[in-house]
């Protein structure tokens, strides 16, 4: 998309807006997103390649009053555009925060009828691949071990892998929901696990923090036995998602995760 372009965009978003400078930003690999800077402000314009996120913006637009994501300040649907306040900081590094996990607590509780997400339709996507059959018999018996467990359902982001966690002095907060649906927190949950690198005492502790900022009527099932079924499921569908698009440096590293979790689980 050409600078012009981009002008023409905003002048449609606000027309007493300048833009001063444009600049295309290499994170987001489903989308294209632009850094535009005005004399008033700095905005992020995402342009979506794929569907249109109408739970993912209207969620986004609820919790951006509660300081956990930007707001959508503009969407085009026609074109598949969106102008939102651009949050200045870094990528997620450390540790998570207590802060990150009442915000997702707040995320999970939100009250709203969509379809859930289908993990079994998400993976089979990815069936016919080299990196999917290598590990098909831990994605099976992790899929089977879920069923048997009790479902804990909210509204989830179901994409926390660290580059949608953003931080700076003001906090942690989350971008980036096109993927935001109904699931079981399980999946956000172990996304931090992925995300953060927790070891088995951190699982622990993870699992009974999150439980500790649930309302006290929120039933809430905790077994790390099920986080790390839901790792074993997320860490292939990242790794798979990776792969289609060639970034070999994320495949490897998790990768080693996953096979460690693995060897770790048979050893049992």
């Amino acid at each position: 998309m050409t600078g012009k372009e981009i002008s023409g965009i905003f002048a449609a978003f606000n027309s007493q807006l300048k833009v001063l400078s444009t600049e295309r930003l290499v994170s987001g690999l489903s989308n294209d997103n632009f850094l535009v800077r005005t004399a008033q402000q700095a905005f992020l314009l995402k342009c979506y390649r794929e569907h249109w996120p109408v739970q993912g913006l209207a969620a986004q637009t609820v919790f951006a009053q509660q300081q956990v994501c930007p707001k959508p300040l503009w969407t085009d649907e026609v074109n598949k555009l969106a102008i939102f306040d651009y949050l200045e900081g870094d990528i997620a590094q450390g540790e998570y925060t207590t802060e990150l996990l009442q915000k997702l607590v707040a995320l999970h509780g939100y009250h709203v009828q969509t379809v859930a997400m289908d993990i079994s339709d998400e993976l089979a996507f990815y069936q016919q691949t080299r990196l999917y059959q290598y590990y098909q018999a831990s994605v099976t018996n992790a899929l089977q071990q879920i069923a048997l467990f009790p479902r804990d359902e909210g509204f989830c982001h179901n994409d926390l892998v660290k580059e949608n966690i953003i931080v700076n002095s003001q906090g942690m907060f989350l971008i980036d929901f096109e993927y935001a649906k109904s699931n079981d927190v399980y999946f956000d949950l172990a996304a931090l696990v992925v995300s953060f690198t927790l070891d088995d005492e951190q699982k622990q502790r993870l699992l009974a923090n999150y439980q500790q900022h649930l309302p006290n009527t929120q039933r809430f099932y905790r077994s790390v036995k099920k986080l790390e079924c839901y790792q074993v499921v997320f860490l292939v569908l990242c790794i798979c998602w990776y792969s289609a698009r060639s970034v070999e440096d994320k495949v490897t590293l998790l990768r080693t995760q996953l096979d460690s979790l693995i060897s770790s689980k048979s050893s049992d």
